[in-house]
């Protein structure tokens, strides 16, 4: 299995969607995860403020930081996000912990905030573990 380190270098060089959103992840772990995202133009909405599409992106990114640990991919299955505040101040950071995980399916909380420390969106994620491994590094 790849290490927390090659799940991270996985994700961030081999995701084109994420890499054109600006999404990093910056901490990979069974428990805990980091992911940041800038907050340009490609991400405002018509009113300025963070994209909640570009905000779902994030939650997704950071979901994997923490389900996709164990080196096995692990898909979104189902999220319910609630958009708490307007995303004005950027970069935007995101926050995952795993709640539970059984055999197939596991349960994570995504927390995003703005760089002032403002909490802008919520999120409960359910992760499908696949029985594909992540190939590490460029293999």
């Amino acid at each position: 299995m790849p290490s927390y380190e090659e799940v991270r270098y996985h994700f961030n060089h081999h995701d084109p969607f994420a890499r054109h959103m600006g999404i990093e992840l910056l901490e990979v772990g069974p428990e805990h995860g980091v992911a940041i995202m800038p907050l340009d133009e490609r991400h405002r909405n018509g009113m300025g403020h963070a994209h909640g599409g570009a905000l779902f992106a994030l939650v997704d990114m950071t979901f994997a930081t923490v389900s996709n640990a164990a080196g096995l991919y692990c898909v979104n299955a189902q999220t319910n996000i609630s958009y708490l505040e307007p995303g004005r101040i950027g970069p935007l950071r995101g926050e995952a912990r795993k709640i539970r995980s059984g055999r197939n399916l596991g349960t994570y909380d995504v927390r995003i905030t703005d760089s002032d420390g403002t909490l802008v969106a919520i999120a409960t994620v359910t992760g499908f573990m696949t029985k594909y491994p992540i190939q590490p590094k460029d293999a």
